[in-house]
């Protein structure tokens, strides 16, 4: 930084993310994922539900799927696995997963259909969630809430261009996330003591 350079600005705030929210977003992505199974007939398995909730650490979903035609088939399949974030915050996937099958209803023969590694490999691609869309309204809502004033004496303002998430933490009833804004933020001090009101600064990109 440059004697003449403003100094830089830097804002994080939390984002929390309830499961049945989390569930609804990756239920929209998984649904669209649509699989041709190993069959003559070369019927499909489709996604009809994920429903995300905490396992300790790890998060667990449990993956509703149907397949067509005459088969009807009709499973639930369980996984769990630790979150992780692409290098750009934008989607969470698990890693180190286990995948297990409920067995209600299920014949041994079909179990048997679905233990193909196609299958499998397809059933753990859909623990996924877009998190582009929230972030997006939350962008917005950042935006809304400028000025804003964290602690007396301390005001923030400008344009929130994009957030970026820069960490997660899994708690019994949401994922907490920790974002940070960039953009063109300014930060004005007018606290008594420390800078002379209307000394300001800062861009974030």
């Amino acid at each position: 930084m440059t004697p003449d350079s403003p100094p830089a600005a830097s804002l994080t705030l939390p984002l929390r993310l309830p499961y049945s929210e989390l569930s609804r977003l990756g239920t929209a992505w998984a649904a669209e994922q649509v699989f041709a199974l190993p069959l003559p007939t070369a019927p499909t398995l489709r996604v009809t539900s994920v429903q995300l909730c905490a396992a300790g650490p790890r998060l667990k979903a449990a993956v509703s799927v149907q397949s067509s035609g005459l088969l009807g088939l009709r499973a639930t399949f369980d996984l769990s696995g630790t979150p992780v974030l692409d290098r750009a915050g934008q989607v969470l996937t698990l890693e180190d997963i286990t995948l297990t099958t409920r067995k209600e209803g299920l014949s041994g023969r079909l179990l048997g259909m679905l233990a193909d590694t196609r299958v499998t490999a397809y059933l753990t691609r859909l623990a996924r969630v877009e998190l582009g869309p929230r972030l997006a309204q939350a962008r917005a809502e950042a935006q809304n809430r400028l000025p804003f004033s964290p602690v007396d004496g301390v005001e923030v303002t400008g344009t929130v261009t994009q957030l970026m998430v820069a960490g997660l933490e899994v708690t019994p009833d949401a994922l907490l996330l920790t974002v940070r804004a960039g953009g063109e933020l300014h930060v004005t001090l007018k606290a008594a003591g420390l800078l002379p009101a209307n000394t300001s600064a800062g861009s974030l990109r």
